[in-house]
């Protein structure tokens, strides 16, 4: 199972809704013969990925590489493994 979103109304977040609908894509997933969800997630969403390390996920090996856009202003340099990108 792959997770790509996940969205909570802003009035209903921090009430634990999130958690609870990822507690139930856990369940389904491993209820069906399968490993916990694999997960898609923007390295600069930094709250999915404190969500995700809170419940013990961590970097499997998702790297996406693309050509900026010509006006596109690169401002950080990532490393992965040994290897550094500007992003």
């Amino acid at each position: 199972m792959w997770v790509e979103s996940l969205f909570v109304a802003p009035e209903h977040r921090r009430r634990g809704v999130a958690a609870a609908l990822y507690r139930r894509a856990e369940e389904l997933s491993c209820g069906f013969g399968g490993s916990p969800p694999y997960n898609y997630v923007h390295p600069n969403n930094d709250a999915m990925i404190g969500f995700l390390k809170k419940r013990g996920y961590t970097v499997l090996n998702l790297i996406e590489l693309r050509r900026p856009r010509r006006e596109e202003p690169l401002r950080e340099r990532v490393m992965v493994g040994e290897h550094a990108f500007d992003y």
